[in-house]
């Protein structure tokens, strides 16, 4: 009974993907609706569905339980679900000695949140870095899609952000995410 509220939750985020991809080159992603949202809570939910826990990678984080952006929820936890996924898929890859470790930062600006997704993992591949944000080529695992970081960009994009690769190498990389501000949350963080 307590995991079925979960897993509602999760069935009703796979048609919504499932939707999204199937009608990705047909249109473009719905205009955000954005409202602010918890980030502690965000942060946790995309981190469970990632499996974060279950594959033994240890996160952390400075995000507060009052830290707030101004996002679609759903939006939101796409961006946030893509980029833990292929940071716990890089800190647990054949061959990567070091236990994994998953680092999340936030530093706030007058009306800007900058949100990075640290990793120690390999680091991304020099030919991987060139496609990573074009749909459909720049995935390095068999069986990826390549669309996963293209859309988590597209989003970021739609919501007045970004998303970049803004530090890669063999002691890990840093994703940035820039997502506007919610007011309150301006300038509390350095």
């Amino acid at each position: 009974a307590q995991a079925m509220p979960r897993l509602e939750r999760a069935l009703d985020r796979a048609v919504r993907l499932a939707t999204d991809v199937l009608d990705y080159g047909k249109t473009e992603e719905p205009t955000p609706n954005k409202v602010p949202v918890v980030l502690k809570t965000a942060l946790a939910a995309a981190a469970e569905d990632a499996g974060i826990a279950k594959s033994g990678v240890k996160l952390s984080s400075n995000v507060r339980p009052t830290d707030r952006v101004l996002a679609d929820p759903d939006q939101l936890h796409r961006i946030l679900l893509n980029l833990l996924k292929n940071a716990r898929q890089a800190v647990t890859a054949p061959g990567h000695a070091a236990p994994g470790k998953l680092r999340v930062e936030l530093s706030a600006e007058p009306g800007i949140n900058r949100l990075r997704i640290i990793d120690n993992g390999p680091g991304v591949p020099d030919r991987a870095q060139e496609r990573m944000f074009q749909p459909f080529s720049g995935s390095v695992r068999p069986g990826g899609t390549g669309l996963g970081l293209a859309i988590a960009r597209e989003l970021a994009l739609a919501h007045g952000g970004d998303l970049a690769l803004v530090q890669t190498g063999p002691d890990g990389s840093v994703f940035e995410v820039v997502l506007p501000g919610v007011v309150e949350a301006a300038g509390r963080r350095k």
